[in-house]
């Protein structure tokens, strides 16, 4: 657990963070709809409607934590595989590059 205080700009990246994620948890709820969400989660709509009034607490709280929202199609990544893709992409390409020069 870190005791040093936290800087102006470290708080303003995380708000800068959870405003994001914020603004796409509302975009996909317009685009689901509120009266589809709470179908599946098995609520009425007004309590969908109630839920977003905090949200942007429960986002600030995501941010914070260094969590992050995507969707669920979506493949999310270490740096570390990131770094192993991107040395893979580059040795299989320069193997593409001398068998065109050899041919």
């Amino acid at each position: 657990m870190s005791t040093q205080p936290v800087s102006v700009d470290r708080q303003e990246i995380t708000r800068k963070n959870a405003a994001r994620i914020e603004s796409e948890i509302l975009r996909r709820l317009a685009h689901v709809t509120q009266v589809r969400a709470a179908e599946l989660m098995g609520v009425d709509p007004s309590t969908v409607s109630r839920q977003k009034e905090g949200l942007d607490q429960f986002c600030l709280l995501l941010a914070a934590t260094g969590l992050q929202v995507s969707p669920k199609n979506s493949v999310v990544t270490t740096p570390h595989d990131q770094k192993v893709l991107k040395r893979w992409a580059a040795n299989w390409l320069l193997a593409e590059v001398e068998n065109e020069d050899e041919a």
